[in-house]
């Protein structure tokens, strides 16, 4: 038993058989399909693909950025010095001789 949307819908799957054309699947059905899908593929879908890139590019050298700041650095890295170390490292005794603040008359078992 058909209702009035039934032969409707019956009729309209039968105009849409009379309009499209089937597709004769050769061999080349499929590569002329792609074909044509790519054909229609224009500068909006090459930009999203560059943009998609360079954000996970980005995303990477974010997280290696980061990674290199949380990471602590090697216990030979971290330097225990006191305060009058790194000054004396800063300013040699050669350079201070130079400007008269240090003496080398001093002999070298007292220094």
């Amino acid at each position: 038993m058909m209702n009035g949307s039934d032969r409707e819908l019956d009729f309209l799957f039968a105009e849409y058989r009379a309009t499209v054309e089937v597709p004769e699947a050769g061999t080349h059905f499929m590569p002329k399909l792609w074909e044509r899908i790519e054909s229609r593929r224009g500068f909006a879908f090459q930009w999203k693909r560059v943009t998609q890139v360079f954000v996970g590019s980005a995303a990477v050298i974010c997280l290696f950025i980061t990674g290199m700041l949380v990471v602590p650095r090697s216990a030979a890295a971290l330097n225990h010095a006191t305060y009058l170390d790194v000054l004396a490292e800063a300013h040699p005794t050669e350079n201070l001789a130079a400007q008269g603040i240090a003496r080398y008359d001093i002999p070298e078992s007292n220094r």
